[in-house]
């Protein structure tokens, strides 16, 4: 086999650059058995015997005064040096130095790609380059032909010819195969592999690979974008039917039922709440905000696999699943439900290790009011769940007669005026002092007006309880003695109790527990 000498490399680059590559020292006819780009002056001790050497842009700019002179003396039997044009000019002990080891010193006049010195001697090593690059130019061109049009990834590789003209396959990672993430954002997916060999066909086989890579990365990125589209739009939609201040819900019914959502039947509202995402992510709200993302992702995903009609709605640190059937749900339907949302806990926990969800579970009701009924049970649950500390399990809301028939008197909105009014004089003692008589007045209630009990619960004097209540009578203007106004402050404290309610008050942070 006849080997290409450096002389041959600079005739050819004349033909097609002429002046871009100039000998400053050494004899010229040495043969060139491979080619290796060095990065970094320190890859010059592995450089292969007879390669030519080039040097990256980077590693030039570093090759001047000794550098270059202790490079030189490192370089084993070699075909030559080639510097990019970015090195400075040769000291005369550099030149001294290639000149006494007739090592051939060659530096480029002007910056160029280098991949064009590359493909030169590749070129002129292999006598099938030819034919390589005529299969990697057909494969390539197929995939921009295919990778907008509606087939898996499998098709895609079989009809691109990648399949057959370079033996490459799609499957679970193989360390014996050299290969490429078929989807670089899943490093853990399909990988993009073919049996290794020593010709040049590897580089070109990589080069399909790569570009199989983009086309499946950009598909994947494609369709997760329009399905988060999807359910943004959705779940845009569900949050404002579950507002009960939209007066007229019509027109939001008809765009709902337009893009799937339907809420005509039987609703069941989940809601989720990520507990610790904000510690996990070292107390940083941005990195937190990412995470809830991820975790909604696979947790909305995995729903829309269960049985039933799904809808996802972002909610503040958490999410809300929607769960639509023609008919109420049995006891049967009720476990299963159950297995279906702790199959979603589940998957969601593999992952994102480590993280605490608590889980709220609404009942069973048909049509737009039903469904903001769901949604208030749901609320309930979930302040269960939060302070049972059950974390990871979905709790159901169970409690029949009195209790649900209030959470139903809640997810009236004349009701929700009426406490927000009732309140209101608080709100103007400030956000600190309003969360603090709110908390206070609750417990008071709960305790069944036991100014004792209270001060326990919330470890507080008793002088100081009964200063608050005096105090909070004083500004809402009621009195306890009365029945009715009884009935009316006990019942907003309760629905104060309901965290998260669309247009009620906030529950105080006391009455939280870390899931």
């Amino acid at each position: 086999m006849v080997r290409p000498t450096v002389a041959g490399v600079l005739a050819e680059l004349e033909r097609s650059e002429p002046g871009l590559a100039e000998l400053l020292a050494g004899s010229a006819d040495r043969e060139i058995h491979s080619v290796w780009l060095a990065e970094d002056l320190r890859e010059l001790d592995g450089c292969p015997r007879q390669a030519l050497v080039l040097l990256s842009r980077t590693a030039s700019q570093h090759a001047q005064g000794y550098k270059l002179d202790v490079a030189l003396r490192r370089l084993g039997d070699v075909a030559g040096l080639v510097l990019q044009a970015e090195a400075p000019r040769p000291s005369l002990s550099a030149l001294a130095l290639a000149r006494r080891e007739d090592l051939p010193l060659v530096r480029l006049t002007r910056s160029a790609d280098v991949t064009q010195l590359l493909s030169t001697v590749i070129r002129m090593l292999d006598a099938q380059l030819p034919t390589l690059l005529e299969r990697a130019i057909r494969v390539c061109r197929d995939i921009d032909r295919l990778e907008t049009g509606d087939i898996s990834d499998e098709d895609l590789v079989r009809d691109s010819g990648a399949a057959e003209l370079f033996g490459l396959t799609l499957g679970s990672r193989d360390p014996r195969l050299s290969g490429v993430p078929a989807v670089m954002t899943e490093p853990d997916g399909p990988w993009l592999q073919r049996e290794p060999t020593v010709t040049s066909e590897d580089s070109l086989a990589e080069l399909s690979m790569w570009r199989l890579c983009a086309a499946m990365t950009k598909r994947s990125i494609e369709t997760d974008r329009a399905e988060q589209l999807c359910m943004l739009s959705a779940g845009e939609l569900l949050n404002q039917l579950l507002d009960p201040g939209t007066d007229d819900s019509g027109p939001l019914l008809r765009r709902a039922a337009d893009i799937g959502v339907r809420v005509e039947g039987w609703n069941q509202v989940i809601i989720l709440e990520f507990a610790n995402l904000l510690a996990l992510a070292e107390d940083d709200p941005v990195t937190a905000y990412r995470y809830t993302q991820t975790v909604s992702r696979v947790a909305a995903q995995t729903a829309s696999q269960q049985e039933g009609r799904w809808t996802m709605a972002p909610r503040a640190g958490g999410m809300l699943l929607l769960r639509t059937g023609n008919h109420p749900e049995g006891p049967a339907g009720l476990r299963r439900l159950r297995s279906a949302v702790q199959t979603v806990l589940d998957r969601a926990l593999e992952s994102f290790p480590g993280v605490h969800i608590l889980c709220g579970i609404g009942g069973s009701h048909e049509g737009l009011q039903g469904l903001r009924a769901s949604r208030a049970e749901a609320d309930a649950a979930l302040q269960s769940a939060r302070l049972r500390g059950a974390s990871n399990e979905p709790v159901l809301f169970d409690a029949p007669g009195l209790s649900r028939l209030l959470v139903e008197w809640y997810s009236s909105s004349s009701v929700r005026q009426s406490v927000d009014d009732l309140f209101a004089p608080l709100a103007d003692l400030g956000e600190a002092r309003q969360k603090e008589y709110s908390t206070t007045l609750r417990v008071y209630l709960e305790n069944n007006r036991s100014v004792s009990r209270t001060s326990r619960q919330l470890y507080l004097h008793r002088n100081t309880v009964t200063y608050r209540i005096n105090r909070i009578l004083g500004v809402l203007g009621v009195d306890l003695d009365d029945p009715n106004q009884f009935l009316a402050v006990y019942l907003a404290c309760y629905a104060q109790s309901m965290s998260h309610c669309a247009g009620g008050l906030r529950r105080g942070p006391e009455a939280s527990v870390e899931g």
